[in-house]
């Protein structure tokens, strides 16, 4: 008998049900799963640019998005895990960070 690397479904926390629901009351809206993402440089300059939610890593509230090992984005969080998200609806006017 083989045992799954997958978790075991675990409950959403109370912010993910909200985004849930945003996602799924916005969804006719091509860009309602792209979200700001400010990180830090090296220099200690703020970078911020946007990129496309993907969903939710296995059943956790951890976000995933993907992007090209190349950019420079990359290099931002490995030097400095500092970063924030701005996502924000504009049909339901709602905002998460």
């Amino acid at each position: 008998m083989s045992t799954s690397s997958v978790p075991a479904a675990v409950s959403e926390v109370p912010w993910q049900q909200l985004v849930n629901s945003s996602l799924k009351a916005n969804k006719r809206l091509p860009y309602a799963k792209y979200v700001q993402l400010a990180t830090v440089r090296e220099d200690g300059r703020p970078a911020n640019r946007t990129v496309v939610f993907r969903g939710f890593l296995w059943n956790t509230e951890k976000l995933t998005f993907v992007t090209d090992r190349r950019s420079s984005k990359i290099n931002d969080i490995s030097s400095n895990r500092w970063c924030e998200i701005a996502w924000y609806f504009p049909d339901s006017r709602e905002q998460y960070r």
